[in-house]
Protein backbone atom coordinates (compact mmCIF):
# COMPACT_ATOMS: atom_id res chain seq x y z
CA UNK A 1 0.00 0.00 0.00
CA UNK A 2 1.06 3.42 -1.19
CA UNK A 3 2.03 5.76 1.86
CA UNK A 4 0.24 9.04 1.94
CA UNK A 5 2.58 11.73 2.39
CA UNK A 6 2.19 14.22 5.04
CA UNK A 7 1.42 16.92 2.53
CA UNK A 8 -1.15 14.85 0.93
CA UNK A 9 -2.97 14.22 4.75
CA UNK A 10 -2.71 18.17 5.71
CA UNK A 11 -4.72 18.27 2.24
CA UNK A 12 -7.18 16.24 2.77
CA UNK A 13 -7.96 17.53 5.96
CA UNK A 14 -8.00 21.70 4.88
CA UNK A 15 -10.56 20.20 2.39
CA UNK A 16 -12.45 17.07 2.43
CA UNK A 17 -16.37 17.63 3.79
CA UNK A 18 -15.53 14.03 6.14
CA UNK A 19 -12.86 16.13 7.93
CA UNK A 20 -13.66 20.08 8.21
CA UNK A 21 -16.34 20.80 10.80
CA UNK A 22 -18.94 23.16 10.56
CA UNK A 23 -18.44 27.18 10.04
CA UNK A 24 -14.36 26.16 10.75
CA UNK A 25 -13.98 29.16 8.57
CA UNK A 26 -16.81 31.26 9.58
CA UNK A 27 -15.73 34.90 10.12
CA UNK A 28 -18.10 38.00 10.42
CA UNK A 29 -15.54 40.50 7.66
CA UNK A 30 -14.24 38.12 5.87
CA UNK A 31 -13.03 38.64 2.26
CA UNK A 32 -12.88 35.61 -0.31
CA UNK A 33 -11.36 35.49 -3.73
CA UNK A 34 -13.29 33.24 -5.64
CA UNK A 35 -10.67 32.38 -8.41
CA UNK A 36 -13.03 31.16 -11.65
CA UNK A 37 -11.40 29.01 -13.70
CA UNK A 38 -12.71 29.29 -17.39
CA UNK A 39 -15.99 26.96 -18.08
CA UNK A 40 -15.79 25.13 -14.09
CA UNK A 41 -19.32 26.12 -14.02
CA UNK A 42 -18.83 29.88 -12.82
CA UNK A 43 -22.15 31.76 -14.07
CA UNK A 44 -23.65 28.68 -11.98
CA UNK A 45 -21.27 29.38 -8.62
CA UNK A 46 -21.42 33.40 -9.35
CA UNK A 47 -25.51 33.16 -8.72
CA UNK A 48 -25.39 31.34 -5.52
CA UNK A 49 -22.32 33.50 -4.10
CA UNK A 50 -24.40 36.82 -4.16
CA UNK A 51 -27.09 34.96 -2.58
CA UNK A 52 -24.79 34.55 -0.11
CA UNK A 53 -22.73 36.73 0.89
CA UNK A 54 -23.70 40.75 2.29
CA UNK A 55 -21.35 42.40 -1.24
CA UNK A 56 -20.47 40.68 -4.44
CA UNK A 57 -17.27 42.05 -6.39
CA UNK A 58 -17.97 40.98 -9.95
CA UNK A 59 -14.25 41.06 -11.71
CA UNK A 60 -14.40 42.46 -15.14
CA UNK A 61 -12.94 39.53 -17.65
CA UNK A 62 -11.73 42.72 -20.31
CA UNK A 63 -9.42 44.17 -18.14
CA UNK A 64 -9.02 41.71 -15.42
CA UNK A 65 -6.05 43.14 -13.32
CA UNK A 66 -6.80 46.53 -12.79
CA UNK A 67 -10.54 45.53 -12.04
CA UNK A 68 -8.97 43.13 -9.63
CA UNK A 69 -7.31 45.51 -7.39
CA UNK A 70 -9.90 48.61 -7.88
CA UNK A 71 -12.69 45.83 -6.24
CA UNK A 72 -9.74 44.56 -3.95
CA UNK A 73 -9.04 47.87 -2.37
CA UNK A 74 -13.06 48.72 -2.09
CA UNK A 75 -12.84 45.62 -0.30
CA UNK A 76 -10.59 46.66 1.91
CA UNK A 77 -12.32 50.15 2.57
CA UNK A 78 -15.39 48.52 3.51
CA UNK A 79 -14.07 45.82 6.18
CA UNK A 80 -12.32 49.09 7.54
CA UNK A 81 -15.98 50.18 8.83
CA UNK A 82 -16.65 46.97 10.24
CA UNK A 83 -17.20 48.51 13.53
CA UNK A 84 -19.28 51.43 12.42
CA UNK A 85 -23.13 51.62 12.79
CA UNK A 86 -23.22 49.62 9.35
CA UNK A 87 -21.38 46.42 11.15
CA UNK A 88 -18.96 43.63 9.62
CA UNK A 89 -20.15 42.40 6.09
CA UNK A 90 -19.00 39.40 4.21
CA UNK A 91 -17.44 40.03 0.96
CA UNK A 92 -16.61 37.74 -2.02
CA UNK A 93 -14.84 38.81 -5.15
CA UNK A 94 -15.20 36.65 -8.72
CA UNK A 95 -13.53 36.28 -11.83
CA UNK A 96 -10.69 35.31 -14.19
CA UNK A 97 -7.79 36.68 -12.31
CA UNK A 98 -4.95 34.26 -10.56
CA UNK A 99 -1.71 33.62 -8.53
CA UNK A 100 -0.31 36.66 -9.89
CA UNK A 101 -3.03 38.86 -8.97
CA UNK A 102 -3.84 37.34 -5.55
CA UNK A 103 0.08 38.15 -5.05
CA UNK A 104 -1.05 41.62 -4.44
CA UNK A 105 -2.92 40.85 -1.49
CA UNK A 106 -0.03 38.15 -0.05
CA UNK A 107 2.75 41.03 -0.58
CA UNK A 108 0.91 43.32 2.03
CA UNK A 109 0.07 40.47 4.51
CA UNK A 110 -3.86 41.20 3.89
CA UNK A 111 -6.44 38.95 5.31
CA UNK A 112 -7.57 36.75 2.72
CA UNK A 113 -9.13 33.12 1.94
CA UNK A 114 -9.31 31.93 -1.70
CA UNK A 115 -11.49 29.14 -3.12
CA UNK A 116 -12.16 28.02 -6.19
CA UNK A 117 -13.98 25.42 -8.39
CA UNK A 118 -12.11 22.74 -10.68
CA UNK A 119 -12.97 20.50 -13.41
CA UNK A 120 -11.76 17.36 -15.04
CA UNK A 121 -8.82 18.64 -17.17
CA UNK A 122 -9.82 17.26 -20.87
CA UNK A 123 -13.95 17.71 -20.06
CA UNK A 124 -12.57 21.76 -18.86
CA UNK A 125 -10.51 21.88 -21.89
CA UNK A 126 -13.10 20.82 -24.10
CA UNK A 127 -15.86 22.72 -23.23
CA UNK A 128 -13.86 25.94 -23.06
CA UNK A 129 -12.78 24.98 -26.85
CA UNK A 130 -16.41 24.58 -27.97
CA UNK A 131 -17.16 27.97 -25.96
CA UNK A 132 -14.99 30.31 -28.08
CA UNK A 133 -15.84 28.70 -31.01
CA UNK A 134 -19.84 29.61 -30.45
CA UNK A 135 -21.37 33.11 -30.78
CA UNK A 136 -21.50 33.35 -27.73
CA UNK A 137 -18.09 34.55 -27.31
CA UNK A 138 -17.56 37.95 -28.99
CA UNK A 139 -14.55 36.97 -30.96
CA UNK A 140 -15.26 33.24 -31.85
CA UNK A 141 -14.92 34.28 -35.65
CA UNK A 142 -11.58 35.42 -34.81
CA UNK A 143 -10.61 32.25 -32.33
CA UNK A 144 -12.03 29.89 -35.34
CA UNK A 145 -9.49 31.10 -37.58
CA UNK A 146 -6.64 30.91 -35.19
CA UNK A 147 -7.67 27.33 -33.91
CA UNK A 148 -9.75 25.36 -36.49
CA UNK A 149 -9.20 22.12 -35.02
CA UNK A 150 -9.14 21.03 -30.86
CA UNK A 151 -5.67 19.87 -31.60
CA UNK A 152 -4.84 23.22 -33.07
CA UNK A 153 -6.07 24.63 -29.36
CA UNK A 154 -4.38 21.59 -27.47
CA UNK A 155 -1.33 22.13 -29.08
CA UNK A 156 -0.73 25.78 -26.93
CA UNK A 157 -2.25 24.70 -23.79
CA UNK A 158 -0.07 25.58 -20.84
CA UNK A 159 1.14 22.75 -18.82
CA UNK A 160 -1.19 22.08 -16.07
CA UNK A 161 -3.43 25.03 -16.45
CA UNK A 162 -5.36 25.02 -13.33
CA UNK A 163 -2.40 24.73 -10.98
CA UNK A 164 -0.62 27.36 -12.04
CA UNK A 165 -3.64 29.49 -12.36
CA UNK A 166 -4.20 29.07 -8.75
CA UNK A 167 -0.94 28.41 -6.69
CA UNK A 168 1.73 29.83 -9.53
CA UNK A 169 5.02 27.82 -10.08
CA UNK A 170 5.78 24.71 -8.38
CA UNK A 171 8.83 22.04 -7.92
CA UNK A 172 6.18 18.98 -7.04
CA UNK A 173 2.85 17.75 -6.37
CA UNK A 174 3.59 17.97 -2.84
CA UNK A 175 4.86 21.28 -2.64
CA UNK A 176 1.52 21.71 -4.61
CA UNK A 177 -0.49 20.78 -2.47
CA UNK A 178 1.41 22.59 0.74
CA UNK A 179 0.39 25.81 -1.16
CA UNK A 180 -3.04 25.02 -2.09
CA UNK A 181 -3.20 24.05 2.01
CA UNK A 182 -1.86 27.82 3.05
CA UNK A 183 -3.39 29.78 0.25
CA UNK A 184 -7.40 28.23 0.70
CA UNK A 185 -10.01 27.33 2.66
CA UNK A 186 -12.29 25.54 0.01
CA UNK A 187 -12.04 23.49 -3.27
CA UNK A 188 -14.62 21.95 -5.56
CA UNK A 189 -15.07 19.73 -8.41
CA UNK A 190 -17.84 20.44 -11.30
CA UNK A 191 -18.47 17.57 -11.30
CA UNK A 192 -20.14 17.46 -7.69
CA UNK A 193 -21.43 20.75 -7.82
CA UNK A 194 -24.44 20.57 -5.80
CA UNK A 195 -22.11 18.69 -2.87
CA UNK A 196 -19.21 21.39 -3.44
CA UNK A 197 -21.56 23.99 -2.77
CA UNK A 198 -22.95 22.49 0.56
CA UNK A 199 -19.61 22.07 1.54
CA UNK A 200 -18.74 25.60 0.89
CA UNK A 201 -21.62 26.72 2.73
CA UNK A 202 -21.30 24.50 6.15
CA UNK A 203 -17.79 24.97 6.50
CA UNK A 204 -17.93 28.85 6.11
CA UNK A 205 -21.42 29.58 7.97
CA UNK A 206 -23.08 30.91 4.63
CA UNK A 207 -26.60 31.03 3.80
CA UNK A 208 -28.23 28.46 1.41
CA UNK A 209 -26.29 27.60 -1.95
CA UNK A 210 -28.83 26.50 -4.26
CA UNK A 211 -26.91 24.46 -7.21
CA UNK A 212 -28.16 27.07 -10.75
CA UNK A 213 -27.18 24.70 -13.61
CA UNK A 214 -26.21 27.49 -16.55
CA UNK A 215 -24.35 26.88 -19.86
CA UNK A 216 -24.86 23.18 -19.88
CA UNK A 217 -26.15 22.58 -23.57
CA UNK A 218 -22.87 21.54 -24.70
CA UNK A 219 -22.80 18.41 -27.26
CA UNK A 220 -20.79 15.59 -24.97
CA UNK A 221 -21.41 12.95 -27.97
CA UNK A 222 -18.91 14.65 -30.12
CA UNK A 223 -15.92 12.41 -30.72
CA UNK A 224 -12.67 13.93 -29.10
CA UNK A 225 -9.48 12.48 -31.34
CA UNK A 226 -6.86 10.11 -29.24
CA UNK A 227 -4.38 13.00 -30.47
CA UNK A 228 -5.96 15.49 -28.25
CA UNK A 229 -6.67 13.13 -25.36
CA UNK A 230 -2.91 11.90 -25.29
CA UNK A 231 -2.21 16.12 -25.67
CA UNK A 232 -3.98 16.76 -22.76
CA UNK A 233 -3.11 13.75 -20.41
CA UNK A 234 0.42 15.29 -21.32
CA UNK A 235 -0.06 18.69 -20.11
CA UNK A 236 -2.32 17.68 -16.86
CA UNK A 237 -0.69 15.30 -15.50
CA UNK A 238 -0.82 17.37 -11.97
CA UNK A 239 -4.07 18.68 -12.75
CA UNK A 240 -5.54 15.26 -13.42
CA UNK A 241 -4.20 14.17 -9.82
CA UNK A 242 -6.00 17.43 -8.43
CA UNK A 243 -9.24 16.93 -9.45
CA UNK A 244 -8.86 12.93 -8.86
CA UNK A 245 -7.94 13.72 -5.33
CA UNK A 246 -10.44 16.53 -4.48
CA UNK A 247 -13.30 14.67 -6.47
CA UNK A 248 -12.70 12.05 -4.55
CA UNK A 249 -13.77 13.93 -1.09
CA UNK A 250 -17.01 14.71 -2.47
CA UNK A 251 -17.36 11.15 -4.06
CA UNK A 252 -17.05 9.57 -0.60
CA UNK A 253 -19.46 12.03 0.89
CA UNK A 254 -22.47 11.49 -1.27
CA UNK A 255 -21.38 7.72 -0.86
CA UNK A 256 -22.04 7.95 2.89
CA UNK A 257 -25.04 9.85 2.60
CA UNK A 258 -26.65 7.18 0.35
Amino acid sequence: MQKISDAASQFERRFSPQHVTANTFNESADIILFMHIPKTAGMSVGKALQNAFDIFHPVSWENTGKSFRQKTKQALYIRTKEHTEEGPVRQVLMGHFGWGDVMFWKNHELPIKCATIIRDPLARFVSNYRYNCSERHPQHEAFKARFPTLEDYAQQLPNDYQLNLMIGPFYSFDNALEKLSRSYSFIGVTEHLGASLDHFRNSHGLAALPEHRENSGENRNEEIPDSVRNLIAEKSHNDMRLHQLVQGFYAATQDIRI
